[in-house]
């Protein structure tokens, strides 16, 4: 009997049971609402149409056109990269563009076949290609896998996952696939049939062969890219200057195109021998949707996990630097979901997998585009190439299409300056760069992407399994180890007051790629909840026109101020304060997120806001410095000291209250006020 009552006591008294207990009964009566909002969430047009103004429809229009007749080019010659017959790369950039429209969260953003995507399965198809199956049924299948599995990340928000690769290994990473992506263009630059694959294979075949190249050859490829590269050129210089000669050079792989696939009809079709290698491309509209051969299926189950992470970490890195750069958040999340639906829908049409291309961004992002309905237009424009103007890509010259992609590729080639900064800020990230590089340059892809991730994790593990553990000297001279949870360190005191056009961010751990994410947003949270937005200028004229398509954003800051009862402060923030005390380590990320940290905080609260630095230690100065951040200490401050420069305190009442007040009374109207910060789970 006294078993069943201690158990039962037990029971009732059980931390894991009541609060699982509590999260149910607060759970259950919302769950209809969060539902609803989740499908919602899916569906993210239905929160940015109605906001729509009617006058953005040109410029999506323009932005949209732009990108199909750009398309064009790069999915034949992406298909090309991964061995499949190039109306295969035509069928997958028509449904990427159309889904997006309804299920994207970014207005710049381009997706489609990309270069890298291509190589990947480029390796699977070599290694399946042998057990008798066709090369565009192998890709569909890696496609069809690539979109089950980014479905399920999606759905459970699993994305954080990829936050274990840093920046530094997936430059390595994308350098050399860059490179290898090159290299196996030379042959049919040159006219060279049945290079081998590998980085040392292509270079000593290439070089043994040398007699055997085809002079027209070369010349069309060698004419191509000077080609390509003068009219890149001219769009740098002159593009923002004429709007036509931007479109021009916007489109200088579809005017190589149209210029060399015209020759080659005229020189070659009276002809049964080409004088040069063509693509005989044969798109005649979409074929009929079939799912891919169940057997085959299974045997790419394990190798469309390197296209996963691939097409994963290209897509929301390229998502995330348009949204910074144009003042809106992606929804992470969300955009593996759209990926997940678009590979599985499209691999019933044939296609590769896909994912955001940076140069298709890029010039989209130029275009000025509004919000993502240009994908609309993109769509419909290459539907029309498949349905009526793909005769004439039947006569392209393969050595055009290896032009178009060694100058597509040759720009996601890190620059030796970055390297060298990985060198200069964190030894160890610069090893992680080198490995991830020359694994997969001269072993493969998908070993590089291994080795990429196996390599991060470990890296993060080691960092969170060893610590550091803090010394102090006893008055006898002799050093004592204690335990991490009980070192002395400087307190906060918590009953400071902040003053109300201040804020202070005390940082609880180290600041390194899988955390600085997530503590950027929070922080950049917690000055939106606080503060309102300082327009620059006169903004209280300003069109509807010049919004933001996404109110995502200014919802989610509605939401949280709504539930924790929040006002923001009536005035301008002139000072924020970063506690490092507790901060042992920062990685070339944490900085980068820091600096990116800094400067979207002033965006939101205006140019005039003073970043101050409370408990910096000395390693972390010295890579705030090798990052070229200039930070001096307080009592060095002078009328000399440039505006941009950022500076150091011993103390945290100092950081908040070293300035000039006109009177007493001013500093007094600011006491009262305490700090806040959100709760932990927030939504």
């Amino acid at each position: 009997m006294k078993f069943f009552e201690s158990a039962k006591s037990d029971f009732q008294t059980d931390s894991t049971i009541n609060t699982i207990r509590r999260k149910v009964a607060s759970g259950l009566p919302r769950l209809p609402q969060a539902t609803g909002q989740y499908l919602i969430q899916k569906v993210p047009i239905v929160q940015w149409l109605p906001q729509y103004h009617p006058k953005w429809l040109l410029s999506d229009f323009i932005a949209g056109m732009t990108i199909g007749v750009m398309m064009i080019p790069q999915a034949l010659a992406y298909a090309k990269i991964a061995t499949i017959p190039g109306e295969f790369g035509l069928y997958s950039s028509w449904l990427p563009a159309a889904i997006y429209v309804f299920m994207g969260t970014s207005k710049d953003l381009s997706t489609g076949p990309t270069s890298i995507m291509g190589l990947l399965t480029a390796e699977i198809i070599t290694d399946l290609k042998t057990e008798g199956f066709a090369a565009q049924d192998i890709s569909s299948a890696v496609a069809l896998m690539v979109g089950i599995y980014s479905l399920i990340v999606g759905l459970l928000k699993l994305g954080f996952i990829l936050e274990y690769i840093s920046v530094p290994v997936l430059s390595g990473f994308l350098s050399a696939a860059a490179i290898t992506i090159l290299l196996g263009q030379v042959g049919s630059l040159v006219g060279l049939s049945d290079v081998p694959s590998g980085t040392s294979a292509i270079i000593s075949n290439v070089l043994s062969r040398i007699p055997e190249m085809e002079p027209l050859t070369i010349a069309i490829g060698f004419s191509g890219i000077l080609m390509l590269y003068i009219l890149e050129f001219i769009g740098k210089k002159w593009g923002k200057k004429n709007a036509a000669v931007k479109f021009a050079c916007s489109s200088r792989a579809v005017i190589l195109l149209l210029i060399y696939t015209t020759i080659s009809f005229l020189v070659n079709k009276d002809r049964a021998d080409p004088l040069w290698a063509i693509s005989k491309v044969k798109a005649n509209g979409l074929q009929a949707p079939r799912i891919p051969a169940g057997d085959l299926v299974s045997k790419v189950t394990t190798r469309a996990i390197a296209p996963l992470v691939a097409s994963a970490l290209e897509h929301l890195a390229i998502g995330k630097a348009f949204g910074r750069k144009n003042n809106y958040a992606i929804d992470e999340s969300q955009e593996l979901c759209y990926l997940g639906i678009t590979n599985t829908i499209n691999s019933l049409f044939g296609a590769m997998s896909v994912g955001g291309a940076m140069s298709r961004t890029a010039v989209n992002s130029e275009c000025g585009v509004k919000s993502p309905l240009s994908g609309a237009f993109t769509a419909g424009f290459i539907l029309l190439t498949l349905y009526k103007l793909s005769g004439a890509l039947f006569w392209i010259p393969k050595a055009t299409l290896s032009a178009i992609i060694i100058m597509a590729v040759i720009h996601i080639i890190g620059p030796v300056s970055v390297f060298y900064r990985y060198w200069r800020i964190s030894f160890m990230d610069f090893v992680a760069s080198m490995l991830s590089f020359w694994v997969t340059l001269f072993v493969s892809t998908e070993m590089g992407i291994a080795f990429a991730v196996l390599f991060s994790i470990g890296y993060t593990l080691v960092r969170s399994a060893f610590p550091k553990v803090k010394t102090f000297s006893a008055t006898s001279g002799q050093n004592r180890t204690i335990q991490r949870e009980q070192a002395a360190v400087p307190s906060v005191a918590e009953d400071t007051f902040v003053p109300e056009d201040a804020m202070l961010v005390s940082f609880t751990d180290s600041i390194f790629f899988p955390n600085a994410g997530r503590i950027k947003k929070s922080v950049l949270e917690s000055v939106k909840v606080q503060f309102e937005r300082q327009e620059v200028g006169d903004q209280s004229q300003s069109k509807s026109v010049d919004r933001s398509w996404s109110v995502a954003s200014s919802k989610r800051i509605e939401m949280l101020r709504k539930r924790d009862n929040v006002m923001p402060s009536s005035k301008q923030m002139a000072v924020m304060v970063w506690d490092l005390t507790h901060v042992p380590f920062i990685d070339v990320t944490g900085v980068q997120t820091l600096s990116e940290l800094k400067e979207e905080t002033k965006q939101h609260v205006g140019k005039q806001m003073s970043l101050r630095l409370v408990g910096m230690n000395s390693k972390a100065r010295r890579r705030f410095s090798r990052a070229g951040w200039k930070i001096v200490q307080d009592r060095e401050v002078d009328d000399s000291t440039p505006e941009h420069v950022d500076v150091a305190y011993e103390t945290i009442e100092a950081a908040l209250w070293d300035r000039d007040f006109a009177d007493r009374d001013e500093k007094s109207g600011l006491q009262g006020r305490a700090y806040y910060s959100p709760r932990e789970g927030s939504p």
